[in-house]
């Protein structure tokens, strides 16, 4: 019989920060007469998480040389495991004093109960709604297309949601990045299914404890502050998306008949297709849709996963020569693209050349003359820039941040599936915003 409580398992991949403040929260979140242990598997940080995880007391760590996905390295943790109950923990969550105490002493005295999980806080102290329900087929086609608008398709996704549920007392429901489960309903080497690396494995797994007989609860009295995607934004927008809705056409594929996933690929083609026509941004290109619909996620992202701080200025780059800001930049852990204003002369050439450790120059093409006089075509050139970048950006990881000094630059918003879009203005410093 093992002398070890709770196993906590917990994957970390360039969330140094994060990872460090979570388990420095587990210490006053556990009674001293439990005792516990971490399993941290680190899937080939570049941000010395690994380093800062070998000096922990009771972690037992693996190191992986490469990104093997979430569902996999969860896996590994619990392998290696030895607590009667297994913590599921995301790196961006911290306990509040006697939180898992809490969850350990609700899953002591219901045994009827399978897992638990906390309630939720945003980091500034307000409740956050991170609970979801397994979710109906109208709500999957209302998560990633425009049908959301329709009356019946949004009822659905807040359905989902959970909007405005009330979250003041025990419920039966749960969250798999902070979840408490007993070990004895676990199947004994796997806790997900690995055909799902990102998104939707927790699905996967609620149901099937679900369909099981077993309950999983989420409690108020265990209050945990959750940062919430720590490790999803440095896929990128195009990345993250393919993930996801390639894992939620493998999870129709397992939960909805054969002529819904077919309804589902139909539908969702087509509000690609319509966006197109319209001249609305689209999270992915053409081929990753296609992939995403046969259920192929992709490789996963591994190396540098930094920031990129995509700059369109209204002066070129010989003329502010801003090698020091630009280096300040990437000193603040970001990647740097530094876009020159359209040419005054059409170009059809175009370059991304290397010009420091974490800063490359762009050359953009100029399809139409009179950029700088002509508003429409400086639109346009700024829109056909954005494309190339857009395509260019789509085969490196790392969440965007747009920023321009020059309101003509406007017609790039939307267009390089930027997370943030930082608008400096005319006459201010370009880099300040970003980065002071």
């Amino acid at each position: 019989m093992t002398d070890i409580d709770v196993s906590v398992l917990l994957v970390s991949w360039n969330t140094h920060d994060e990872t460090r403040d979570c388990l420095n929260s587990l210490p006053a979140a556990i009674a001293h007469e439990l005792t516990y242990e971490v399993v941290a598997v680190d899937n080939g940080s570049r941000d010395g998480s690994a380093a800062m995880l070998a000096g922990y007391p009771r972690v037992h760590l693996v190191r992986n040389d490469r990104n093997v996905g979430f569902a996999a390295a969860v896996n590994q943790a619990y392998r290696r495991a030895t607590g009667r109950l297994i913590l599921l923990l995301n790196s961006d969550v911290r306990f509040h004093p006697g939180a898992l105490t809490t969850m350990v002493d609700f899953l002591e005295n219901r045994p009827d109960a399978a897992g638990v999980s906390p309630l939720y806080l945003n980091p500034d102290g307000t409740f956050q709604q991170h609970y979801v329900r397994l979710p109906s087929f109208s709500a999957t086609l209302a998560l990633v297309t425009t049908l959301r608008r329709l009356p019946r398709f949004r009822r659905a996704l807040h359905t989902f949601q959970m909007r405005g549920e009330d979250f003041t007392q025990p419920r039966l429901l749960a969250s798999g990045s902070c979840m408490l489960l007993r070990r004895s309903v676990l199947e004994p080497h796997q806790i997900f299914d690995e055909r799902f690396p990102i998104y939707w494995n927790d699905a996967v797994l609620a149901r099937t404890l679900n369909a099981a007989g077993h309950d999983l609860w989420m409690i108020p009295d265990a209050v945990v502050t959750h940062s919430r995607g720590a490790s999803c934004r440095l896929l990128g927008p195009t990345i993250r998306f393919r993930h996801l809705l390639g894992s939620l056409v493998c999870y129709l594929r397992l939960t909805e008949p054969g002529h819904r996933l077919i309804t589902f690929r139909v539908l969702v083609f087509a509000d690609y297709l319509l966006r197109r026509l319209v001249g609305r941004p689209t999270p992915i290109a053409l081929n990753d849709l296609r992939a995403a619909l046969r259920g192929d996620v992709g490789p996963l992202p591994d190396g540098d996963v930094r920031d990129w701080l995509v700059l369109f200025s209204a002066v070129g780059w010989s003329t502010t020569q801003p090698h020091e800001a630009l280096g300040a930049a990437a000193a603040a852990g970001r990647r740097v693209l530094f876009v020159d204003p359209p040419a005054r002369h059409p170009r059809w050439r175009w370059t991304i050349q290397p010009v420091g450790p974490s800063v490359w120059h762009v050359t953009p093409p100029t399809v139409l003359p009179f950029a700088r006089r002509l508003n429409l075509a400086n639109r346009l050139n700024h829109r056909f820039t954005a494309a190339l970048l857009r395509r260019w950006l789509d085969r490196h990881a790392g969440a965007r941040l747009l920023l321009t000094d020059d309101d003509r630059s406007a017609a790039v918003i939307g267009r390089l599936g930027e997370d943030a879009v930082l608008h400096a203005g005319p006459n201010s410093s370009l880099l300040e915003p970003a980065c002071g």
